[in-house]
């Protein structure tokens, strides 16, 4: 299913998983803001459909509300081929979509760590592997931007599925970026700290995050924003970084380069 909002301008297009609300939200606000079309995906279009209607609204740029499992290698083939037919082809794929799990190693169900694993790991090279393959159907060289984890570089304890699925994201990054340069395509990740979403502020206010201990721990003293991550996503996929593929860019606020404790 989808649901699209016109607009009367051609514009490059980006497509973003995971983009009701949080990073995602924050992600597809920023490329229209830049003058992209937006596909919006979530795994239901009314998770997505308010946001993609205020940004054509707001931004005057046309998006598409889509319905996409990202671990379902058809779903996310046929929101792809949805998107391109309302918006053209896609010039930039974000794979941000993701969950998070909190086991110890003696009480995680398998299934559930599969699950994990399908959805954020499976789901970038779904993501990955079509976008690409309808940017060299049509000859684009276009930008590919996987959203990773400080958890994929250093270890928290109980999360063995979510630092182990964003670490493989990290480096999945690196190998498909090798295959894709032929294609003038550069695959790119952006790996965050701990940014206040409104899941994250819910943590702290029902007291399930100290806010004081994470920002003594975070040398900038403040949790980031979604902007801020955004930011970072449309600068890897503007010309400006035209030469740089195949790495991970962290953003913060100094925490993984803070080794002292």
């Amino acid at each position: 299913m989808t649901k699209s909002s016109s607009s009367s301008s051609a514009s490059p297009v980006a497509v973003v998983t995971g983009a009701s609300r949080g990073i995602g939200a924050a992600i597809a606000q920023r490329f229209a803001a830049d003058g992209y079309s937006v596909a919006c995906a979530a795994t239901s279009v009314a998770n997505v459909e308010g946001i993609a209607t205020r940004l054509a609204e707001e931004f005057g740029v046309k998006t598409i509300a889509l319905e996409m499992h990202v671990e379902d290698h058809s779903s996310v083939a046929q929101g792809l081929t949805a998107s391109a037919d309302a918006l053209g082809p896609i010039s930039v794929m974000v794979n941000n979509a993701g969950i998070s799990g909190v086991h110890t190693i003696l009480d995680y169900e398998p299934e559930e760590f599969s699950r994990l694993i399908d959805i954020n790991l499976k789901g970038v090279f779904n993501g990955s592997q079509l976008a690409a393959r309808q940017m060299v159907a049509h000859e684009i060289q276009g930008s590919i931007i996987n959203i990773g984890s400080v958890t994929g570089i250093d270890a928290f304890p109980n999360r063995a599925g979510y630092c182990s699925s964003k670490a493989a994201v990290h480096h999945m990054t690196k190998v498909v970026a090798l295959d894709l340069a032929p294609h003038g395509i550069r695959v790119n990740c952006v790996a965050p700290g701990y940014i206040r979403t409104d899941m994250v502020q819910d943590l702290i206010d029902a007291g399930t995050l100290d806010e004081g201990a994470l920002k003594r721990r975070i040398p900038m003293d403040d949790l980031g924003d979604p902007a801020d991550i955004a930011a970072a996503v449309a600068w890897l996929a503007s010309q400006e970084a035209r030469y740089i593929t195949g790495e991970t860019t962290v953003v913060d606020g100094g925490w993984v380069s803070y080794g002292h404790v």
